[in-house]
């Protein structure tokens, strides 16, 4: 696939970047991941394919995790998994998955700690909940056991997996082990992310742009949590959401509205995209 003649390439985080999510329905656990972005972002995208400029969801989410309200963007690709999965049009450019062995140990010390894991893939995820709650996504595989685990990893494997509702020092037994193996990011709200170290949305970035032949300039990014941060090096411009977490301010290049105020199509005109 070739890139469009002088246009730019944009990136869009998700959660908190073109979907606003309430933070009271955060604090009560509801499940947001069907929350819609706006109409202002789904015209900003169409003047964008308009202008011939390309335009990528980035999300942590995996794709099946990608409700239609985000897939009717129409975006040129996808990056998914933080950075997992490249998609750019109908060509998958990238698929990192977790070695089963090393997922399974995952879910043996997670119950062993008593701490509930999410373990996200593409065709289906698993809640693993030692602690005995109803799994929060409908279409998640739902079990209590590592042991439970084992039999079904030779048909499923995962890309990343979160903990919710946990902070880093309820987490801190696991962490030496963790950070071996994963690189863990806070996305606000409770929830921690753990991707395969080297991977992450940067690297993501750049096997989009490689196979598009692409280089660095005219490149945007915007998010606000800190799985976001490695955009920030694959990209000409960063843009941070204003409802960002503190770090991922400080280092963008520009600071736009926030997502519950439409942060992005204001940037887009500020750059002149649209």
């Amino acid at each position: 696939m070739t890139e469009e003649k002088n246009g730019a390439v944009a990136f869009f985080d998700v959660d908190g970047t073109l979907v606003w999510h309430d933070p009271e329905r955060l604090r009560r656990g509801e499940n947001l991941s069907e929350d819609a972005p706006t109409a202002a972002v789904y015209e900003a995208f169409r003047r964008m394919r308009d202008a011939g400029h390309l335009t990528f969801v980035c999300t942590g989410r995996p794709t099946s995790l990608i409700p239609e309200a985000i897939r009717a963007l129409e975006p040129t690709g996808l990056i998914a998994a933080a950075g997992a999965y490249v998609r750019v049009g109908d060509d998958v450019v990238r698929d990192e998955r977790i070695p089963a062995e090393l997922a399974l140990e995952v879910a043996r010390r997670c119950e062993e700690a008593g701490v509930d894991v999410n373990l996200e893939s593409n065709e289906r995820s698993v809640e693993l909940l030692p602690s005995g709650k109803p799994a929060h996504f409908p279409s998640s595989l739902l079990l209590r056991r590592a042991d439970e685990l084992a039999e079904v990893l030779g048909e499923m494997s995962f890309s990343k997996f979160c903990v919710n509702g946990y902070g880093l020092d309820d987490l801190a037994p696991l962490l030496p082990f963790l950070r071996e193996h994963f690189t863990v990011a806070d996305l606000q709200g409770g929830t921690f992310e753990f991707s395969l170290c080297g991977v992450d949305k940067g690297t993501g970035i750049e096997a989009a742009l490689a196979h598009l032949g692409h280089g660095r300039d005219r490149t945007f990014a915007f998010g606000d949590s800190e799985n976001d941060l490695p955009m920030l090096d694959a990209v000409e411009t960063f843009v941070a959401m204003g409802n960002a977490l503190p770090a991922v301010l400080e280092r963008a290049d520009y600071v736009t509205l926030s997502a519950e105020d439409d942060g992005v199509p204001a940037a887009l005109e500020r750059f002149g995209l649209i």
